[in-house]
């Protein structure tokens, strides 16, 4: 049985996150694709039977068999529940607004309707299910107030057991399947409701727009009707074959509360496009645009597509990318941790016995590993510096893009200053015209010809040898001049274009549709290349296989080269020859020029020739059998034949055998996943985050002030005011200074990315939601409420069930812990922090009316690591809060975040959090660190540049236990208001990814923007070498480990010392 991933990409599921060795589970509502076993063709008989599902603590169920929606909503003799109801009211009060209400006045309000129910679908429904996927936070909700408890659920639990069994059937037991089986249910409650209404609104919109359009021959109005009738059909086969395929599970985003354990052969509307429930499966908005014949249904229905693309790319890629495809790296490297943690317990007594036997067997390891670093192929520069691929990685400073910059100025800039001046435009034109139509000519018959001849003869590669080169050069420079003729290619489209842009007296609706078509046709044009390049990446963008036939041959070179039909090539063999031409056409429309589309029909045909007598016989000769026929969207519309005329007319033989081959290819195939469409939508939203920031920040001071007035008076409501307190703890920076820990009035300070210990004490009622956050010392000007945002970097203190339901793998906020209970007698300063000496005479005020009392102190400790972590140097300051929300009880002194000199690195960064042991790695180093750095000490280099990478990369590994009924958490737990004998606590490590300096510096080859900013901050506070973060991201893609990393730090140094002003 072959697991085949069937999205834009075939990452292996991650063992912890995948319930069972041989079944996975889906990964869609439809609207995305879902995990595969292919077991033949055809659908599983299991899928009619009783599925397993696991919940997100592994725990397995029977998965009850769900009712159709439209069978048990309009079903008269289907009992109805309160969901049911208030779904049907809502319909027909759509219904009675279209029959009722004048057109002008229902078309403002369907309008209005529409867009209240697509935003609840995109923004509600969205931020439900991020929510529930980040912090399976509507479980948590549910079991935090006992909705589904019986024990305190009360009336809510007895109605939403009724409501529930009613919609179930015989299988159905309300107390036996898992919490979150029943809040899925729920939501399903909710889907419904919305998505119907949703349709609703749509469609007597739509109704209210019949006969608006205008058409100047009577065949136009049938051409119209006709095209849009065809668009409804195909949505409507879209949504069924899609339902076919998931079921209700994955149609109602069933795996973001639970997995089950099924098999699917994923087929049909899948192989056509990628996401089909969020791309093809909108025909129909479409088609009703084009049977009313209003643009403002076609510009609604537009607007609604575009909302539906944003919930794909912030909602359901992520969730399906971390759930099926590349886990997080808390989950990754949690992973690795335990399984080193196991191998190593294995292989203890071996490595003992081996160890005895041959005594020289450690320095031969030693020694082994250098010279394995030493015969390590030099990386080249393109590893380090990426190439422009049209213009991204564009690098101001370097010759090759200058030279292309100017290139393209002077063939265009030029042209439009001659119009601009002469006022001849036809001239323009027609030179515009002949240059375009050289570059094109140049782009593939030219090119063509010579990869032609470098695939019969090498042609390019004997070149460079004969010159003095070699292949690494030979590629190097094909892929500058083919990148050069791309580019021009398309400057030269666009300057026809501009010259031949003319509207005239065209109708204003007819310019704007134009346009807004054209527009789309750029975007799809722009979404397609970026999906081309995600899949084949720098080597097959730029015809590599051309010029290497085997990995060792080229760095740029993937460590398997074989055929691997993925991302967009699933479901078409050669985008670039169908789709490749979009945004030219797209240009045509803009510019209303037949010789604008002339040109573009031009660049296609040529591409059809070039893919037919260069690439597809190169393919040929180099894959063999891995070359499909027929592409996935070919395939599906056979079967579609097939199937509906009862024979074969197309023989199926050679489609079940590339089925075969693809799965294999697919189930070892790259990691690598096409973006989807929303991708460039999601870039535009920076600039309105940052307005939104940037608002927030100017309302935050007249929040704090009013806060302030009633904040006094809520915080004399708690009792032991003065018992609450925090204190740091000392770290690296604080040991490595040798200063005793007790020193009075002592600034602490620590080293960018160590882990931070605090210790806390409260009375034994306080909040189990109380809170410590990390803030800039400038950050908040009240010491009595916070208004600056902790920006993820805050922990809870002491949190029980009901916060730790929201926990997920990796999560750093759940670090606090108890350490014991103990009494003291309330006073006005001896605390840990003494609130009334940080706040001044209001805390005094507060319980000067009180008396003297003793009461039971927690205490207990929390780290702040990972993400919880400031990772900037900077002072800062800790506030703890009471109960969720930022009211201020306590107080840090601040403290320092700041990175040591190179030469004490390894010695600081290398130990133990508890003592002052240095890590293993120090063991190698050099005998002199004290030296500066230079070439002779990479081994010390490679070693601090581990413990940086380990710092920047570590993540959070809290697990809960239960604390036995005598230990401290039980008496905290048991003596207070809140909890119970066995209370559940937590136990925190820190956990950091790589071993060795020949690790990859990345987690599983893959480093994303965040991860990639992260570790350049660092190494440049460290080191004093900046990296781009697309440089990081660039060497990981290709496999650069540490010592790689550190080669490249000693020879930025080098070449920086002897110039800068700064003391290296």
């Amino acid at each position: 049985m072959m697991v085949v991933r069937q999205r834009q990409s075939n990452r292996k599921v991650s063992q912890l996150l995948t319930p069972v060795d041989d079944k996975v589970s889906v990964a869609t509502d439809g609207n995305a694709a879902a995990e595969v076993v292919s077991s033949g063709h055809g659908h599983d008989d299991s899928l009619e039977k009783a599925l397993t599902g696991r919940t997100p603590d592994g725990k397995a169920f029977a998965v009850p068999k769900t009712r159709d929606m439209l069978q048990s909503l309009f079903n008269p003799f289907t009992p109805k529940t309160t969901f049911d109801m208030a779904t049907l009211l809502m319909l027909s009060t759509h219904m009675v607004i279209a029959a009722v209400f004048p057109m002008a006045v229902k078309r403002w309000i369907l309008m209005l309707a529409f867009a209240f129910w697509r935003l609840c679908y995109n923004g509600g429904l969205g931020w439900i299910l991020k929510w529930q996927s980040n912090h399976h936070g509507l479980v948590a909700m549910f079991k935090r107030n006992g909705w589904l408890d019986p024990a305190r659920g009360g009336k809510i639990y007895v109605w939403l057991k009724g409501e529930l069994e009613a919609k179930m059937g015989p299988d159905y037991s309300f107390e036996n399947v898992p919490i979150e089986f029943n809040v899925w249910l729920l939501y399903r409650q909710l889907v419904d409701l919305i998505l119907l209404n949703d349709f609703a609104a749509y469609f007597f919109l739509c109704s209210c727009y019949l006969g608006s359009a205008n058409d100047s021959e009577p065949w136009h109005m049938y051409l119209r009707i006709a095209g849009g009738v065809i668009l409804l059909v195909f949505n409507l086969w879209v949504k069924v074959d899609a339902h076919r395929v998931v079921k209700d599970y994955a149609w109602y985003w069933g795996d973001f509360f639970f997995l089950v354990e099924q098999s699917l052969t994923f087929d049909g509307v899948f192989e056509m496009a990628p996401h089909p429930m969020y791309s093809i499966g909108y025909a129909g908005y479409y088609g009703g645009s084009m049977i009313t014949g209003s643009y403002t249904i076609f510009y609604a229905s537009l607007a609604a597509h575009m909302l539906q693309f944003l919930f794909l790319s912030f909602v359901e890629n992520p969730h399906i990318e971390k759930t099926y495809e590349r886990p997080p790296l808390a989950v990754q490297v949690i992973q690795r941790s335990r399984n080193r943690r196991l191998s190593s317990i294995n292989s203890d007594v071996e490595d003992i016995v081996g160890d005895i036997s041959n005594p020289e067997s450690a320095s031969a390891l030693v020694s082994a590993a250098a010279a394995a670093r030493n015969s390590i192929r030099e990386r080249p520069a393109s590893l380090w510096h990426p190439d422009l691929i049209v213009f991204k990685n564009f690098d101001l400073f370097r010759a090759s893009d200058i030279l292309i910059l100017l290139l393209l100025f002077y063939s265009i800039a030029i042209p439009l200053g001659f119009m601009w001046v002469t006022g001849n435009r036809q001239l323009v034109l027609t030179y515009s015209i002949f240059q375009c139509i050289g570059w094109i000519l140049f782009r593939t018959l030219a090119l063509g010809f010579l990869l032609k001849k470098q695939s019969t003869s090498q042609l390019i590669t004997r070149w460079y040898i004969k010159h003095g080169g070699n292949g690494e050069e030979a590629f190097s420079s094909w892929r500058a001049i083919y990148n050069t003729v791309s580019i021009m290619t398309y400057g030269s489209f666009g300057l026809v274009g501009l010259t031949a842009y003319h509207w005239g007296s065209a109708a204003y609706g007819d310019l704007v549709l134009f346009h807004t078509l054209g527009l789309l046709m750029i975007g799809f044009h722009v979404w397609s290349s970026r999906s081309v390049y995600e899949v084949l990446g720098d080597f097959g963008w730029f015809y590599g296989d051309f010029f290497a036939r085997d990995p060792s041959m080229l760095s740029l070179a993937p460590a398997d080269m074989k055929l691997y039909y993925t991302g967009i090539y699933r479901y078409l063999n050669d985008p670039e020859k169908v789709i490749g031409q979009a945004a030219f056409y797209g240009l045509a429309l803009i510019s209303r020029s037949w010789a604008v589309f002339a040109l573009a029909l031009l660049l296609q045909t040529c591409s059809f020739l070039f893919n037919a007598y260069v690439e597809t016989p190169h393919m040929k000769k180099i894959y063999g059998a891995q070359v499909r026929r027929d592409s996935g969207i070919v395939r599906t519309v056979k079967k579609a034949v097939n199937k509906g005329i009862g024979q074969s007319v197309f023989g199926d033989e050679q489609n079940k055998a590339e089925d075969g081959d693809s799965e294999h290819l697919l189930s070892v195939g790259y990691n690598l996943e096409g973006p989807s469409m929303v991708n460039i939508l999601t870039s535009t939203t920076k600039p309105v985050r940052d307005m939104f920031l940037e608002t927030k920040g100017l309302l935050s001071t007249t929040t704090a002030r009013l806060a302030e007035r009633t904040l006094p008076s809520e915080l004399s409501k708690i009792d032991h005011l003065n018992m609450y307190g925090i204190k740091l703890l000392p770290g690296a920076a604080w040991r490595a200074s040798g200063k005793p820990a007790a020193v009075k009035n002592a600034k602490f300070s620590y080293y960018l990315g160590e882990s931070i210990r605090i210790s806390w004490q409260a009375p034994i009622s306080h909040s189990r939601r109380d809170w410590v956050g990390v803030y800039p010392v400038t950050a908040n000007f009240s010491s009595q409420i916070t208004t600056a945002s902790s920006k993820g970097c805050y922990v809870y203190t002491h949190p029980d069930e009901n916060l730790l339901a929201e926990m997920v793998v990796g999560d750093s906020v759940f670090a606090g812990f108890i350490k014991g209970v103990s009494s003291s007698k309330e006073r006005g300063s001896g605390g840990i922090g003494d609130l009334s000496l940080l706040n001044g005479n209001n805390t005094s005020r507060r319980n000067g009316s009180r008396k003297r009392a003793t009461a039971d102190i927690v205490h207990g400790e929390a780290i702040f690591s990972s993400s919880a972590l400031p990772f900037k140097v900077g002072t800062y300051e800790m506030r703890l809060h009471h109960g969720g929300t930022h009211a201020v009880l306590a107080q840090s002194k601040p403290f320092e975040i700041s990175v040591c000199e190179i030469k004490d690195i390894v010695r600081v960064l290398g130990e133990h959090d508890e003592d002052d042991t240095p890590g293993a790695n120090s063991d190698s180093l050099p005998a002199d660190t004290n030296t500066n750095m230079d070439a002779d000490n990479i081994d010390y280099l490679s070693q601090a540049l581990l413990n940086i990478v380990n710092k920047a990369f570590a993540v959070t590994d809290s697990h809960t236990v239960t604390a036995p009924k005598d230990s401290p958490a039980a008496m905290a737990a048991g003596g207070g208001h809140i909890g119970a004998e066995g209370d559940v606590v937590v136990q925190t490590d820190v956990v950091e990814p790589l071993e060795s300096v020949d690790d990859a510096f990345s987690v599983d080859g893959v480093l994303d923007e965040k991860q990639a900013k992260r570790l350049g901050y660092a190494i440049k506070e460290y080191l004093g070498v900046e990296f781009a973060p697309d440089v990081l991201i660039h060497a990981a893609k290709h496999g650069a480990t540490v010592h790689d990393v550190a080669k490249r730090v000693v020879e930025a140094r080098k070449a920086l010392s002897a110039y800068s002003s700064v003391n290296f």
